[in-house]
């Protein structure tokens, strides 16, 4: 008996120490786990953003440091200017009186009390060389060079150089061909001033290159984050300011790690106390179970009665039940008998996104299996959540309703953004580290008109993605599950974003027209934030676009934006469309420039601080912009038409700025590198305000074209891309440069012509440019001519 006794008990701690080990392997895996997920966040995640902020936050205040700076050579420059147009100094020159000159000298030194020394320089006859002339005054062979530069010159010269030991910047002008002012300021000067202006968050270089040769003309006290520095090009030719941060700046947008060791700790703690509650009910279970565990029937008991065996024959063996013939032999939910995947509006799925007539291709059950795809397709690339953003069209809180419905039931999670502008969807995949998101939105198409922009794992879906959803709608094949819904508001975070990252140099009068789209109570919120004083129209969100469509490209849709600009005497006026991620403008002067105009503008600032910087363009922008950006300093590079493949090559080639003659405009410094018509919007007033000027000067330094608008042909969506290929096979334009990325783009001497496949409607673009009207009529014709041959019926639409 006690054999037995202790066989049962050796049984009974086997299966103790077997619970036992499988309890504390899933807490040491779960607290390894939560180890290293704070490891990896505080120790490599952390630094990233960390970074991040640093470099946004010095390049922000690069910008307005150069801008003081600026403005103090300005100043500088036209005092001295004053002084040098004086009547009376004129007077004495003219009248051979220069020998009285040291009384202006006593006046001049107490027009510059911060100067080193002021000057008035007399000039022989024969210039520098002459024995007359007053250079013996002046301290060495540079200040003489100076001199000789300015007498070339005839205006202000600016030079920087050591005299012993130490830094001076003097300013040259002559007074008349006879007379010179020099007046030398200490560097110590401008130092006084940056660092005044940064206090203890930042260092300053001034730095000084010519040729091969780089000096330091105000050095920083500390270059111990040089990897931060950002540089910005001054006035004076060779010169730079270099911005460094310091360890205070940096310390304040630190995060504290201690936090996060706390809630490490924390949840280590959690699970520990969770696995010693499971070990110890475990202990106890099995205690209970040894005590009432009934000891082994003897042979007696094993033999059954006859009573007793059909009784517990049956309950051995119980009848099987017949299987139900209605079963789903798939794991996907039954769809109604009356719909047919294979009807679905297959053109809806276009070049880079999901669009349609509302109600006649977005149907319900349509958006339901769309849904369905794209929460299936994010699974199988290892996702689990997806953000959910919608304009403020009629139909998109219907479509929201069934497409929410069909990704949850594939068992992925959905973060609700609600109302908002489709680069704020774009700007909360980054923010809340989510990469994949759907914006329901018809862009600038009609209102009743919507659609589906995609992104996943932070780029956007185009071409043969897009396909694949559809084949695997046709296919059901769908994950199955329930997927959790939250909400969330991205939009004061993205306002932050933008007005810690955009320097708007002086306050602009400004009108906004939204045209009742989802930039409504965006818009003006941010420009007002940025410092400029806005008026609005058309700011509430209407989806029925009462007041004009949602496309601000078109000139007529921007009439009523032109009148509100003249009349409030405006500076600029900005126009954005249905979904925010494009931007139109009207200036002070009731201009209405195209898209690669404002491009032009953008690119030539983006240049100037990164000179051999790649700037990317789409086939239907101007060839002015590319011999621009050449003369600047960068490098142009054209791509095919459509937000989806600008980003992909926006990604692929690094490049800094990309725009299309759409108004798309895409920045990968300092922002994402997606399209968003409100951030374009405020970098171009940055450009504008940083270098003072405004858009009419800016387009009047533009050379010159002769240019239709995008023109549409209406062509069915089976029969455009085969149009275009025709024409591409039977054109005779051998006295052109040929580009067929997108469609055909035929470069002549005196302009050019482009026939492409719209990437969002049944229509075939065309658009043409030259140096005279005569030109463009010419290669217009020529276009139009080739058109016929090919399709009869399109004879008059060209």
């Amino acid at each position: 008996m006690n054999k037995k006794a202790r066989a049962g008990k050796q049984k009974i701690n086997v299966g103790f120490n077997a619970n036992q080990r499988d309890i504390l392997l899933s807490a040491l895996i779960c607290i390894s786990a939560i180890l290293g997920a704070f490891y990896w966040v505080v120790y490599i995640e952390q630094p990233k953003a960390l970074a991040q902020r640093i470099s946004a936050v010095t390049a922000t205040s690069a910008d307005h440091q150069t801008l003081i700076l600026r403005n103090v050579i300005k100043q500088l420059s036209e005092r001295v200017s004053s002084q040098a147009s004086r009547n009376d100094l004129k007077d004495a020159v003219l009248t051979g009186q220069h020998a009285s000159t040291s009384d202006f000298e006593k006046g001049l030194k107490n027009a510059f009390p911060e100067a080193t020394s002021t000057q008035l320089i007399f000039i022989a006859e024969q210039g520098v060389a002459d024995e007359k002339s007053e250079t013996d005054r002046l301290r060495n062979h540079i200040e003489i060079d100076l001199l000789r530069k300015t007498i070339a010159s005839k205006t202000l010269e600016i030079e920087a150089y050591r005299y012993q030991d130490q830094w001076l910047i003097s300013f040259s002008q002559l007074v008349s061909p006879r007379l010179a002012i020099f007046v030398s300021f200490p560097a110590s000067y401008f130092q006084g001033l940056l660092t005044s202006l940064a206090g203890e968050a930042l260092n300053h270089q001034l730095v000084q290159t010519y040729k091969n040769r780089r000096d330091v003309i105000i050095a920083a006290a500390n270059t111990a984050n040089q990897q931060y520095m950002a540089s910005r090009p001054l006035p004076v030719p060779g010169w730079t300011l270099e911005v460094i941060p310091q360890a205070a700046m940096i310390r304040s947008l630190e995060s504290e790690g201690i936090f996060l060791w706390l809630a490490c700790l924390l949840c280590v703690a959690l699970i520990a106390a969770s696995h010693a509650v499971f070990f110890l009910r475990s202990s106890a279970m099995h205690r209970a179970t040894a005590a009432t565990k009934p000891t082994p029937p003897t042979a007696k008991d094993t033999i059954p009665t006859a009573s007793a065996a059909p009784e517990t024959t049956a309950r051995q063996n119980p009848k099987p039940k017949p299987a139900d013939q209605n079963t789903a032999k798939t794991d996907s939910p039954p769809l109604p008998q009356h719909n047919d995947p294979q009807q679905l509006a297959l053109n809806a799925f276009r070049a880079y996104d999901i669009r349609g007539e509302a109600d006649r291709d977005l149907d319900d059950y349509s958006c339901k299996l769309i849904g369905q795809a794209i929460g299936s397709e994010a699974l199988a690339r290892g996702e689990s959540k997806i953000l959910l953003g919608r304009d403020g069209r009629l139909s998109s809180p219907r479509i929201r309703e069934a497409l929410l419905t069909g990704l949850q039931s594939t068992g992925i999670n959905v973060i609700d953004l609600g109302l908002l502008a489709t680069p704020m969807l774009q700007y909360a995949c980054r923010e809340l580290n989510v990469g994949n998101g759907v914006m329901i939105t018809g862009s600038h198409n009609p209102g009743h008109h919507n659609g589906m922009k995609i992104y996943m794992q932070f780029n956007t879906l185009a071409a043969d993605d897009i396909q694949a959803l559809r084949r695997r709608i046709e296919a059901q094949d769908f994950c199955q599950g329930e997927g959790k819904l939250d909400q969330d508001s991205i939009q004061q975070r993205y306002i932050n974003r933008i007005t810690s990252d955009v320097v708007i140099a002086r306050p602009l009068n400004i009108v906004i027209d939204a045209g009742n789209g989802a930039t409504s109570t965006t818009a003006p919120e941010l420009f007002e934030e940025l410092g400029c004083h806005v008026s609005t129209l058309f700011c509430e969100v209407d989806g029925n676009f009462p007041n004009h469509p949602p496309d601000p490209t078109i000139p007529e849709n921007l009439a009523a934006l032109k009148e509100a600009v003249l009349a409030n005497n405006a500076d600029i006026g900005l126009a954005f469309d249905g979904d925010g991620d494009r931007v139109a403008v009207v200036t002070a002067e009731g201009q209405c420039p195209a898209a690669d105009e404002l491009l032009l503008v953008l690119a030539e600032d983006m240049v100037s601080r990164n000179p051999g910087g790649q700037i990317l363009f789409d086939i239907k922008c101007s060839r002015t912009l590319q011999k621009r950006i050449i003369d600047r300093g960068g490098r142009p590079l054209m791509w095919k038409s459509g937000h989806a493949y600008m980003k992909q090559k926006m990604v692929e080639t690094g490049a800094l700025l990309g725009g299309e003659f759409s108004g798309h405009i895409f920045f990968n410094e300092r922002w994402y590198g997606f399209d968003d018509g409100m951030y374009a919007a405020a970098r171009l007033l940055e450009a504008l305000t940083l270098a003072d000027t405004s858009m009419d000067k800016a387009l009047a330094s533009q050379e010159k074209m002769f240019a239709t608008e995008e023109i549409l042909i209406a062509v069915a969506d089976d029969k455009k891309f085969q149009l275009v290929e025709a024409f591409k096979e039977a054109h005779n334009f051998d006295d052109a440069s040929l580009t067929d990325i997108d469609g055909l783009r035929a470069d002549f001497r005196n302009g050019w012509g482009l026939i492409r496949a719209s990437n969002t409607g049944p229509a075939i673009t065309l658009r043409f440019e030259a140096d005279s009207e005569v030109g463009l009529q010419g290669i217009r014709e020529r276009f139009s001519k080739l058109l016929t041959k090919i399709d009869p019926q399109l004879a008059d639409s060209l």
